[in-house]
């Protein structure tokens, strides 16, 4: 449902030159968040990694 609600927006409201400048901003903040939060946010991409693992083994 958000994504709907973002890609409708996107459309209407932005210029391609907004929505390069939004994506590098959030491509920079994704950096920083990353450099500051790698050991934890790696941990956590394993463990959501092993979940799915385990559930598509028990899927039918």
């Amino acid at each position: 449902r958000f994504k709907a609600l973002i890609d409708r927006k996107l459309r209407e409201h932005w210029s391609p030159e907004q929505a390069l400048a939004i994506y590098d901003l959030l491509s920079e903040l994704g950096e920083i968040i990353w450099r500051y939060y790698e050991i934890e946010m790696s941990d956590l991409i394993a463990e959501r990694l092993k979940q799915n693992a385990a559930l598509q083994r028990h899927s039918p």
